[in-house]
C-alpha cells in the first residue's frame, strides 16, 4: 500500500481488514504493547499483511482477565477501537487516541515508530 496515496480512511480499513486476518488469536502475536502506569494495556502494534498497524481501545474497559467485555445486542464492542497503519504522511497529525480505564490517552506515532525499530517489546506510558 502506498501510504502517501491512501486517503486515511481507506487506510484504516485496510489496515482493520489485516489486524482481523491475525484471527482472535492476534494478541500473542503483538511486536509492541503500550501500558499505562496501572499496567493496563493501551495499544498493541502488530506486523500484518498491511504493514505494521497499531490497536488502540479508545474508551474505559475491563480491569482484568476475568472481567467481562461491554458487547452490544448485536455482538459489537461497545467500546470502540482505533485501527491505523503505524506509517502516516507528514501531513497527519503525530497524536494517535487512546484510553484505558485510567482515562483518554495520547499516543506519538513516531514514539511507537521508534520503540518497534528498536525492537522494544512493551512501553510503558509516565
Amino acid at each position: 500500500m502506498d501510504i502517501a496515496t491512501t486517503p486515511p480512511t481507506e487506510r484504516r480499513r485496510i489496515a482493520l481488514a489485516a489486524v482481523k486476518e491475525l484471527g482472535p488469536q492476534r494478541t500473542e502475536q503483538a511486536v509492541l504493547k503500550v501500558r499505562c502506569p496501572a499496567s493496563h494495556t493501551v495499544a498493541a502494534v502488530y506486523k500484518t499483511s498491511a504493514g505494521t498497524v497499531v490497536v488502540t481501545a479508545s474508551g474505559p474497559g475491563g480491569r482484568g482477565n476475568r472481567d467481562r467485555e461491554a458487547v452490544g445486542h448485536h455482538g459489537d464492542k461497545l467500546d470502540s477501537q482505533f485501527v491505523d497503519t503505524l506509517e502516516a504522511t507528514q501531513f497527519e497529525d503525530d497524536a494517535i487516541p487512546g484510553g484505558c480505564a485510567c482515562g483518554p490517552r495520547s499516543l506519538s506515532r513516531k514514539k511507537l515508530q521508534d520503540a518497534v525499530a528498536t525492537h522494544a517489546h512493551v512501553v510503558n506510558l509516565t
